[in-house]
């Protein structure tokens, strides 16, 4: 059977259906290790820990977050109380701070953690390159394995459409060592910009554009 991994953030949650709904299912496993609030540094260590601990994927999909999003790998005895944002794999308690005005900022423990790694009087994007790194470091272990993939970000990072993406991140353009060859294209937020399902909360697009997204894009996926 082929098995597929798919990860992203809160935005992935439900990509496996969408994937299946578009590609089928026969066949085919798919794996999906989203998790909400998470950014790029998660997306692509949960990648490092499946190669590592399960073997490697035949597919790959990495729908890249927001750039400010800073996640922690705790040890897995430490459980930050009454936080929705952590996943606890095998090996590590990984915390999601859920960017520069996530969800950190109601929890105690976190404020006294990620006070120090942010400044939220400012639009400092200091550790922005930090982020791009871990794209650079996804793609880059597909390649060295041989592993078909394909890769996106919830939002255009050069381009972001409303003030919520722009704290999540923005960038002038993308750095010459990413590379976009195997990128799916238009984000996924963006279309529904587009196609006028614009959602309410301004990042979490609806189940139908995210199903679109891949339909419309089906033919740049190496599946």
């Amino acid at each position: 059977m082929k098995k597929c991994l798919l990860i992203g953030c809160s935005n992935g949650l439900h990509i496996h259906e969408d994937f299946s709904k578009v590609f089928g299912s026969e066949d085919v496993e798919w794996i999906n290790l989203s998790g909400g609030g998470f950014g790029n540094r998660y997306i692509t260590a949960r990648l490092f820990e499946y190669v590592d601990d399960v073997g490697i994927p035949d597919y790959v999909y990495l729908q890249y977050s927001g750039l400010s999003r800073i996640d922690l790998p705790l040890d897995l005895k430490v459980t930050v109380r009454d936080y929705q944002y952590q996943i606890k794999t095998n090996r590590i308690n990984w915390v999601a701070s859920g960017g520069r005005n996530g969800s950190w900022m109601n929890c105690d423990m976190l404020k006294r953690t990620f006070a120090f790694m942010y400044d939220i009087t400012s639009e400092k994007n200091y550790h922005y390159d930090l982020s791009l790194h871990e794209i650079f470091r996804g793609l880059e272990l597909c390649k060295t394995l041989g592993i078909q993939y394909n890769w996106s970000s919830y939002y255009d990072y050069t381009n972001p459409l409303n003030d919520i993406t722009r704290i999540d991140g923005v960038v002038d353009r993308l750095p010459d060592y990413i590379d976009m060859s195997n990128h799916v294209g238009k984000s996924p937020l963006n279309l529904a910009y587009e196609i006028g399902d614009v959602p309410s909360d301004g990042c979490h697009y609806s189940r139908s554009v995210g199903e679109q997204f891949i339909t419309r894009n089906k033919n740049k996926f190496n599946l």
